[in-house]
């Protein structure tokens, strides 16, 4: 999931959980302004910043573990993928067939286990488990020429 993080990840994040980085922000103005003010940093309002780090916490340990739970279904599903000069086509163990033409496709990033093609509103993961790195190397060249 992180080499597909858009640039625009965090900042969703942070609006999507408005109410913590509100509260975040008013201790952390608060405090600064009582410094400006030569008073001392009060240790309940240290307490305070516990409040948003707990939510920001909460909500991204739930966002996780659903990207947990739909990537162990996804590995759970076999199936195989054959890639030529007009683009991929994937059947799975249950015998649906697929076919996406390499237009279709944005971009591709490599990570160190995977490799991630990118549609324009999603992504397609391949494993590089069982392939030699002649194989990979292959694949790299492909997707370099393939896709732009």
């Amino acid at each position: 999931m992180r080499l597909n993080r858009t640039k625009m990840y965090w900042p969703k994040f942070f609006l999507a959980n408005w109410y913590a980085s509100l509260l975040l922000v008013a201790i952390v103005w608060g405090e600064i302004a009582r410094l400006v003010d030569g008073k001392p940093i009060q240790p309940g309002s240290l307490g305070l910043l516990l409040i948003p780090a707990f939510l920001f916490w909460f909500s991204w340990f739930r966002t996780q573990g659903n990207v947990r739970r739909a990537a162990s279904q996804l590995s759970d599903t076999q199936g195989s993928a054959s890639i030529d000069g007009r683009g991929i086509s994937s059947a799975s163990s249950s015998g649906a067939t697929s076919f996406v033409p390499w237009s279709a496709y944005r971009g591709w990033k490599e990570g160190r286990d995977v490799f991630t093609l990118t549609t324009e509103k999603s992504f397609r993961v391949f494993t590089k488990r069982g392939l030699s790195e002649t194989e990979l190397e292959q694949l790299r060249s492909t997707f370099r020429t393939q896709i732009s």
